[in-house]
């Protein structure tokens, strides 16, 4: 423990990088996933097959290959983003993707019927999608999509094989370092600290997402206790008439 405090700001440093990726991934991942599920719900046809295509291709890739690609062939066309932003930029697309799907059968999940009736009350497309379709949908997209986001959360580790000097890119110095300059490898160390940091982070974004679910199955509870009565007493009665 006393090697993690000696050189706390150094990996102080890596872990504010982790937390600065950690949210520019999250909210580049939901962009992402809206974008696409948006041309994948289209009206039109060959901007369906398009988004279908695209997403399809995105999650076929694997997300270490996806990294890869956009730090060292992106430059090849006059694009080239630096570690921080080669990793976030391909973890976001690649999430995205998988959103998408998520936001897709969430959103399918739901009715024509709610979508006619919203239509009957004079709703627009927007309005029935915010008042009607969404809070209806959220109980199933929450939570695999919360487990997509600690997915890219965790993926954000990747930035150090591009050289982005995050968590655990610091963790792999310190341990070289370390062995190089007083001998025995303090990995053992290094490695479950970052475990615990990675295992804290990710529990918050479960623990959000759990309190999120909540709230939207909330005037869902009431039709279900509803439904369960009724049931029993169904069950009540046929016991009943058998037994008669």
């Amino acid at each position: 423990m006393s090697l993690l405090y000696e050189y706390r700001a150094f990996l102080l440093s890596g872990f504010i990088l982790t937390l600065q990726m950690a949210v520019v991934v999250m909210l580049g991942t939901t962009l992402v996933a809206i974008g696409l599920v948006t041309s994948l719900r289209s009206k039109w046809r060959p901007v369906a097959t398009v988004g279908y295509g695209v997403v399809e291709v995105l999650r076929d890739i694997p997300l270490m290959v996806n990294v890869l690609m956009v730090y060292f062939m992106l430059p090849l066309i006059g694009l080239g983003f630096g570690p921080f932003w080669s990793a976030c930029i391909s973890i976001s697309i690649w999430g995205g993707a998988n959103g998408a799907q998520i936001f897709r059968a969430g959103l399918e999940s739901v009715s024509n019927g709610q979508r006619e009736t919203a239509t009957s009350f004079n709703f627009g497309s927007i309005k029935a999608l915010l008042l009607i379709v969404l809070p209806q949908a959220m109980p199933v997209i929450i939570p695999p999509y919360v487990g997509l986001l600690t997915g890219v959360v965790q993926a954000t580790s990747l930035g150090a094989v591009v050289g982005a000097t995050e968590l655990l890119r610091t963790g792999q110095i310190l341990i070289e370092q370390t062995t190089i300059m007083r001998g025995g490898s303090p990995a053992y160390l290094v490695y479950g600290s970052i475990l615990v940091v990675y295992f804290v982070l990710c529990s918050l974004i479960s623990m959000i997402g759990n309190r999120i679910e909540d709230y939207y199955k909330r005037p869902f509870r009431g039709v279900a206790k509803d439904a369960q009565l009724e049931s029993k007493i169904k069950d009540i009665e046929a016991h009943v008439q058998t037994s008669a």
